[in-house]
């Protein structure tokens, strides 16, 4: 299932928000105390610490939210779930900045005013600086200190408190719209990263893989088979190869066609990915022609999934227009030994093996012996 591209873009969103706001984690405590200790001046001092204590609490918490996110590395689908999250562990941090209007604001103490005005200006500028990735989350963010800036003035009803709250809403629409300008340049950037690395994983699906089949290609197939040679020269691990080839395939091509042809082979190849493990190397050689490297395999084991291989391609059964195709394979293996110094002489190997499977009769897997014999296992009636 393709995810939609903008939960994708929303999921980067709140990646950046929560990037940006764990740098809380070494601001926020500090700012905690040095507001604890300016608010003894006019409230009790157990009303201070309790506010302190809570506080580092909750900055403990979101933050605790935060790394639970950046672990789990959530897909497009649950960023909604995870946003609601850090909304509610971030949104309780800002409810306990802006509750200062509440319970520590000394009406007609001017140092007083100025100390909870400069807390809650600080706390906007801030918010529209660093939530403004996540336009649901700086709703969210923007909701309680704008209250605690604007609603204050108007209880004291008169003009000049009017005409604050005025103010206060004025520079907080201003500071909304730098917001909302700052996150339509961020998810433009977003959308083209994620252009970008969509465009860089398609060419390098193209340099890699085969376009009918979607086994990896030749090149890329004949360098990953020589790195698991070598890794096997250090390791010591067995290593085998399987060359497999479609027996009659210039038959099915001539009576049907290269479309024809190209159904057989995708059938051919869906089958035998089924049984082949996540760290085998499976790709196309060329034509009818597949190569599969075996890494830290036996022969027994590398002998039973040639088996396996063959036997689940001849049960198959491909209707093509006036015949059903059952095709089948055959199988050259060989294993690894030191004197193979590179990945040609494991392949010239497995592939003589393959042309005497295809000598005796195809449908058939033949061994090679490691000083360049073969033969064949009997195929099952």
């Amino acid at each position: 299932m393709v995810a939609d591209p903008r939960a994708r873009v929303r999921l980067a969103q709140l990646h950046l928000y929560v990037d940006v706001h764990r740098h809380d984690r070494y601001v926020a405590p500090v700012l905690a105390i040095i507001t604890a200790l300016l608010l003894s001046r006019w409230v009790p001092t157990s009303w201070a610490l309790g506010w302190l204590v809570l506080e580092l609490v909750i900055i403990a918490h979101y933050l605790w939210v935060y790394r639970r996110f950046k672990r789990a590395n959530p897909p497009p689908s649950e960023e909604r779930r995870w946003a609601n999250r850090i909304a509610l562990a971030h949104g309780a941090h800002m409810l306990a900045w802006s509750s200062l209007v509440v319970w520590a604001w000394q009406p007609g103490d001017f140092g007083n005013l100025m100390f909870v005005m400069l807390v809650h200006v600080g706390l906007i500028s801030l918010t529209v600086s660093m939530s403004n990735a996540h336009l649901r989350l700086l709703w969210l963010d923007m909701t309680f200190p704008v209250l605690a800036l604007v609603a204050p003035p108007l209880l004291e009803p008169s003009g000049f408190h009017l005409g604050l709250s005025l103010l206060g809403v004025g520079f907080c629409a201003l500071m909304v719209l730098v917001g909302r300008q700052i996150n339509t340049a961020t998810t433009e950037a977003i959308e083209l990263r994620q252009r970008n690395e969509q465009l860089i994983q398609e060419l390098h699906s193209q340099a890699t893989r085969d376009a009918l089949t979607g086994l990896i290609n030749r090149r890329y197939l004949l360098e990953a088979g020589a790195r698991l040679l070598q890794q096997r020269h250090r390791s010591g691990e067995p290593l085998a190869l399987l060359i497999i080839d479609l027996d009659h395939f210039k038959r099915i091509n001539d009576q049907h066609g290269h479309l024809g042809g190209d159904e057989v082979l995708v059938a051919v190849v869906g089958t035998c990915v089924q049984h082949v493990r996540a760290g085998d190397c499976f790709g196309r050689l060329g034509g009818e022609e597949f190569a599969l490297v075996l890494p830290d395999t036996q022969l027994a084991q590398a002998r039973d999934l040639a088996e396996r291989l063959r036997s689940a391609t001849a049960a198959l059964a491909i209707p093509l227009p006036g015949e059903t195709i059952r095709p089948t394979i055959s199988v050259g293996l060989a294993m690894a030994t030191d004197d193979d110094t590179t990945l040609s002489d494991l392949l010239r190997r497995a592939d003589a093996a393959m042309y005497e499977a295809k000598a005796g009769g195809r449908n058939r897997v033949v061994c090679a012996h490691p000083a360049g014999g073969s033969r064949a296992d009997p195929v099952p009636a």
